[in-house]
C-alpha cells in the first residue's frame, strides 16, 4: 500500500495533465497578483482622498500635516504593493513561452513559433515550476507589502477623522 505523499505518485500522471497542473497553479498565483494589486488601488483611492481633503489645510493645522504624513507613507506603500517584482526574472529561455515579457524576448514571430515547437514537454514542465515557484515568491511580497500599507491607512483614516472632528470638539487650534 502506498501513500499520498510518496515521491513517485506524481510520476502516475500524464505529462500533458502535469502541464495542465502547472498552468492552473500559475493562474491560480496570478489571480492573487490581480487581487493583491486591486486591494492597494483601492488604498491608493482613499489614502489620496484623504490627502485632498486635508491639502488646503497643511500650513495652518498640524492634524492636516499628520493626515498629509500618514496618507503619503499609505500611498507610497500602496505602491510598493503595486510594484512588488523579483529582480532579474526575465532570463531568455527557450522553456519560457507563457507571460507576454517572454514570449517578446523572441526576434521574431518564427523564432517564438521554433522555440515552442522544439521544447520538449518536461522542458516546459519545469520551466514552469519554476515561474510557478517564483510568482508565489511575489504574492507573498506583495502581500507583505499590503499589510503595512493596510495599517498606514488604518492611521491614516483614524488621523483623518480626528481631523475632521477636532474643531467642532476644540481638540486643537
Amino acid at each position: 500500500m502506498t501513500s499520498n505523499t510518496d515521491d513517485s505518485a506524481g510520476a502516475d500522471l500524464p505529462i500533458g495533465e502535469r502541464l495542465r497542473l502547472a498552468i492552473s497553479a500559475m493562474e491560480y498565483n496570478q489571480s492573487f497578483v490581480t487581487f493583491a494589486d486591486g486591494k492597494a488601488n483601492a488604498l491608493l483611492l482613499v489614502n489620496s482622498i484623504f490627502l485632498a481633503t486635508a491639502a488646503g489645510r497643511l500650513g495652518q493645522s498640524i492634524a492636516a500635516a499628520l493626515v498629509a504624513a500618514t496618507a503619503g507613507l499609505a500611498i507610497l506603500l500602496s505602491l510598493s504593493v503595486v510594484y512588488a517584482r523579483l529582480p532579474g526574472q526575465m532570463k531568455r529561455d527557450r522553456a519560457k513561452i507563457f507571460f507576454w515579457g517572454h514570449v517578446c524576448q523572441r526576434r521574431s514571430k518564427a523564432e517564438y513559433a521554433a522555440d515552442l515547437a522544439s521544447a520538449r514537454p518536461e522542458e516546459i514542465l519545469e520551466s514552469l515550476a519554476r515561474q510557478v515557484f517564483e510568482l508565489a515568491l511575489v504574492v507573498q511580497r506583495k502581500f507583505k507589502a499590503y499589510q503595512a500599507a493596510q495599517f498606514m491607512t488604518f492611521l491614516s483614516a483614524a488621523s483623518w477623522v480626528l481631523y475632521l472632528i477636532g474643531p467642532p470638539l476644540h481638540l486643537w487650534n
